[in-house]
């Protein structure tokens, strides 16, 4: 069974293997492996970004760096294009500060750490994908109270409404995973989308939905179209967005993108 310090080391160890070769075979072997725990660094990373409720312990922990470590080195076998820069680098001529001991000829740790940080400021950073607007059209009725366009009573407006043509196209607002597809009563063709984080979208009163339950689908994939389905007085998409199941005004938080 691997320990966290085990596997911290894991990559470090399989370096050491060559430590007193030079030969292609040993340079390429250690491209291999930098590659690998530059992948696993990567996802260790990404996986801060998940907003976890409860802690897992030490043997969830643990489980999970296994996890990562055989997906960092599964990955690194198919080859991600960092390797023939590492081979370009490890074979080229280098001073005597460590990089490369010109008595021996070997790689030292410090020499490899000095290349994955050379190679970590050539990767460009992810930024957050913006949110798109998700029709080409006009806002018709804002999030918030209002006087219902049928029934006639003030209540409470949980989305916005666009107006459109009929048949134009509809969009994610951001990449996910539909979760639902299908008629509700009185929004007539729904479509619910997965983005993540606790954050889905609806889009309602569609004419046509185009996708169904368990695909992917990205802010260039159309998901829909405009119709005049359920309760509506014409035709528009009725959109929601919610975070962590509170309601949110769509318009503001698509200003951000």
């Amino acid at each position: 069974m691997y320990s966290t310090q085990d596997i911290s080391s894991y990559y470090h160890r399989n370096i050491e293997e060559y430590r007193s070769r030079n030969d292609p075979e040993a340079i390429k072997a250690v491209a291999k492996e930098m590659e690998a725990l530059f992948v696993y660094e990567l996802i260790k990373e990404m996986r801060k970004t998940i907003n976890e409720e409860t802690s897992g312990g030490l043997g969830k922990d643990t489980y999970m760096s296994m996890f990562d470590m055989e997906l960092a080195r599964l990955m690194s076998e198919r080859g991600l294009g960092l390797q023939d820069m590492l081979l370009k680098e490890l074979k080229g001529d280098f001073d005597k500060s460590g990089i490369r001991n010109q008595e021996s000829g070997y790689l030292s740790p410090q020499g490899i750490e000095q290349k994955v940080n050379k190679l970590d400021n050539q990767i460009p950073t992810l930024e957050p994908q913006p949110f798109t607007f998700p029709v080409n059209g006009v806002i018709s009725s804002n999030f918030g109270m209002r006087r219902h366009p049928i029934y006639g009573d003030i209540r409470f407006h949980d989305g916005i409404d666009i107006a459109a043509p009929v048949g134009t196209d509809i969009y994610p607002i951001k990449d996910g995973m539909v979760v639902f597809s299908g008629e509700q009563a009185g929004y007539g063709n729904v479509v619910i989308i997965d983005h993540g984080n606790g954050l889905t979208s609806k889009y309602a009163h569609n004419k046509v939905n185009f996708v169904k339950e368990g695909d992917l689908v990205g802010t260039h994939t159309a998901i829909a179209c405009i119709g005049n389905s359920g309760n509506s007085t014409g035709p528009h998409l009725h959109l929601e967005i919610s975070e962590r199941g509170e309601y949110i005004d769509p318009v503001k938080l698509l200003a951000r993108g």
